[in-house]
């Protein structure tokens, strides 16, 4: 995946890849008051800056949530 990319995130449609950033990895259940405790001190890895195209909404997601398995054209998004 690079930049400029158009790819599916989760079930929301397409989204097109920003930039990469920063992002707190996962926690699983059994972390989270580890994690609460001192969030800032918690794991990162790189993720996307993605601006969903049905909403225009700009969010952070984890790579493993966007997938290129689609085709995007004008009219729509065919599996």
């Amino acid at each position: 995946m690079k930049v400029g990319d158009v790819v599916e995130w989760m079930d929301q449609g397409p989204a097109l890849l920003l930039e990469e950033v920063e992002i707190t990895a996962p926690c699983l259940e059994e972390e989270l008051g580890e994690f609460l405790s001192d969030p800032d001190s918690w794991p990162t890895e790189i993720g996307w800056k993605i601006k969903l195209l049905l909403t225009q909404e700009i969010l952070d997601v984890h790579t493993d949530t966007l997938s290129a398995d689609f085709k995007f054209k004008p009219e729509g998004v065919f599996s």
